[in-house]
């Protein structure tokens, strides 16, 4: 990836083979394999993660599982090109895998569980507990299970020799699995309007993508041998991150084994310091060698912006603690932390706006397409045509507006929490697509967002119940969102100019599969093993937040807030500053992306300590050898991620085969 978005080095010196015919496009075959693997994976993911925690699919924009299946395909294809070359996958047909098994993270890391779990915690709750029977209420009956005496074998396992009995679930499933269908299309339908846009007139740099294009090499027929692996650039980022995490395993079996620390709670050094500095007692450092690899990728203004809001945002919490201002509230009603998070929320709202705006073209020209006038923005390659993808959108979110209505929302108080929800959607895709951040979300969601700035009382008991139970379901993990998959993908087919037509029906058929797979997963864990023996997130954290939010309204409803309003309008126009100076001044070295997230938990976490780390070793590299060193250095880079992901996995396995060492915390993100 070059400094200006184009293709990068990575892998550029494999020498080129002959494709075969159709290699270049979206196959059947590819979109079937593609589906029946990622099924499997979401049959057996619910074991592996809350059963025997031995291996989980990933969380973020990049998650492990993905990464790990396509290096075992490119690994498994390297033996089927010799044995049966004409049976052996294409370049084209890994990418369109890869690309399923990454849209299928958001339903079988979140929505999923998160819908299972909130279908069945409040029934499960009510049997013991005095309060529930005022939620149950407002609960809609589709979307509880047909037979509330047996949700005990859920939670507690089913008696020794009763089978599981699905068809309590048939319904609330499928209800549940109708909007996932629906939000997928849609956003398969926004980001094909939005992609062309993104990646050839705006030029963002996707460099997410760089990790499978690394795996997959440049040959017609992936091969390890074709791929960054050969590249002597690439071990140098590799093997010390594979020690690192051969070693972080070994301690976790064996404390006696040696290991560098990669946590670090700085801010316990002020804790009970009192004001100012108390307000920096939560900073911490989480060192990920992916992280800091992705962050050497970006452009040098967004890996500068990150960290360097981030400490203007701590240094705001400071000065707010020396006029004696704690971070949670004040005098006044002023709570220094919760207004910058809306600013960082009104930033998203402005970025998510200017992002349409820029490519109104595209919706212009379906518009144009539909009222029967010409239009010349089109690509025969494209996922699919501009007036599919309007007519899509509208009918996907028409069904939308339709099932919420069903479930006693008002159509305006819809409305309102799904326009946030698609300035976040948009707001975190386009981060994805310029920063390549792996852990990122907006600093408020859209129900605390539309609560603060109108109260809870307006909105009504459904609508509320409907804000908590849709948010928590499938608006609460931005990170995870489809649309930053779809987006990378679509990125991957434009570079490889791959004729992608069938991809998006394809994936909407993997949706209903996959979401069915992932549900007999997840209730055979509870039923065989007990859903209450499950780590608490996401099955039970997560309904517990839901409904907590929703019994905080019912007893006593929120007010508007006029500072978190005030906190959106300033951040709206901080971001639209800040995006008019890095669009006139070449040399502006601060970008938007880092003033939006720098409040975020996972900035402080996982993200901002390794921004710093992965900028300094990139302007260190261009400031004392020049580009061309740096561009020969890409594949380090990527050597960090692939190194840190695979041999995480390899770790995994060999620990749970042959040392019976399990729910090892490991350093992936």
């Amino acid at each position: 990836m070059t400094d200006d978005g184009g293709p990068s080095d990575v892998g550029q010196d494999a020498p080129l083979t002959p494709r075969r015919a159709g290699a270049n496009q979206v196959s059947f075959r590819a979109i079937l394999l593609g589906t029946l693997v990622t099924m499997a994976v979401a049959v057996v993911v619910p074991y592996t993660a809350y059963v025997s925690a031995t291996w989980g699919y990933g969380w973020g924009t990049l998650p492990n599982g993905p990464v790990v299946i396509a290096f075992v395909l490119v690994a498994i294809n390297g033996l089927a090109a010799r044995l049966r070359p004409a049976r052996a996958l294409t370049r084209a047909d890994v990418l369109v895998i890869y690309s399923i098994l990454s849209i299928a993270a958001a339903l079988i890391v979140v929505h999923v569980p998160y819908t299972i779990g909130l279908t069945a915690y409040p029934l499960y709750r009510a049997r013991n507990e005095y309060g529930w029977d005022v939620i149950l209420p407002h609960i809609p009956t589709w979307l509880q299970p047909r037979n509330p005496d047996r949700i005990l074998w859920f939670w507690e396992g089913a008696p020794q020799g009763v089978p599981i009995p699905w068809m309590d679930w048939l319904v609330p499933l499928t209800a549940w699995a109708g909007f996932a269908l629906a939000l997928f299309v849609a956003m398969l339908c926004l980001g094909a309007l939005l992609s062309r846009d993104w990646v050839e007139r705006q030029r963002l740099t996707f460099p997410l993508t760089q990790i499978p294009l690394a795996m997959v090499g440049d040959g017609a027929d992936p091969t390890v041998s074709r791929s960054a692996f050969r590249l002597s650039a690439f071990w140098i980022g590799f093997l010390p991150c594979s020690v690192l995490v051969i070693f972080a395993w070994l301690h976790g079996v064996f404390p006696a084994v040696p290991a560098l620390p990669r946590d670090f709670p700085i801010g316990q050094s002020f804790a009970g310091a009192g004001l100012p500095w108390s307000a920096l007692s939560d900073m911490t450092v989480r060192i990920s060698p992916a992280v800091i690899g992705i962050m050497a990728l970006v452009p040098g203004e967004v890996s500068f912006s990150v960290w360097a809001f981030y400490l203007i945002y701590r240094l705001y919490l400071v000065v707010c603690g020396g006029f004696g201002i704690p971070p949670y509230g004040g005098g006044f009603g002023f709570a220094p932390r919760a207004f910058f998070e809306h600013a960082g929320a009104g930033g998203f709202i402005v970025i998510s706006a200017l992002a349409l705006y820029r490519s109104r073209d595209a919706f212009a020209a379906g518009f144009r397409r539909l009222l029967r006038r010409p239009s010349t923005f089109g690509d025969p390659n494209a996922p699919m045509a501009n007036t599919t993808a309007v007519l899509g959108l509208i009918a996907a979110n028409g069904f939308m507006l339709w099932w919420a209505l069903h479930a006693g929302m008002s159509w305006w108080s819809y409305g309102l929490i799904m326009f946030v929800f698609y300035a976040s959607m948009i707001g975190t895709a386009r981060l994805t697509a310029a920063a390549g951040l792996l852990q990122h979300m907006p600093p408020v969601y859209p129900r605390a967002t539309v609560v603060h700035m109108l109260g809870a009382r307006p909105l009504g008991l459904s609508s509320t119940m409907g804000y908590s139970l849709l948010e928590m379901g499938y608006m609460q993990a931005p990170m995870n969102f489809g649309l930053n998959y779809i987006m990378n993908s679509y990125k991957l087919f434009h570079g490889e100019r791959m004729r992608a037509r069938g991809f998006p029906l394809g994936v909407a058929i993997a949706t209903v599969g996959v979401f069915a797979a992932c549900s007999v997963g997840v209730l055979w864990a509870g039923h065989r093993y007990g859903a209450i023996n499950f780590a608490c997130w996401p099955v039970t954290a997560v309904p517990t937040c839901a409904f907590r939010q929703f019994s905080t309204s019912f007893t006593s409803p929120e007010t508007p807030d006029n500072w978190l309003r005030a906190a959106m309008v300033v951040g709206g126009g901080v971001t639209v500053l800040l995006s008019w100076f890095s669009a006139h001044f070449a040399s502006w070295p601060f970008s938007p992306i880092g003033f939006v997230i720098a409040s975020v938990m996972h900035t402080n976490r996982d993200v901002w300590a390794n921004a710093l780390l992965g900028w300094l070793l990139a302007a260190v590299i261009r400031r004392y050898g020049g580009l061309r060193l740096y561009r020969r250095l890409l594949p380090a880079f990527v050597g960090l991620v692939l190194g840190h992901y695979l041999t995480d996995a390899a770790m995994s396995l060999f620990c749970t085969l042959f040392l019976g060492a399990r729910g090892v915390t490991t350093i992936v993100p």
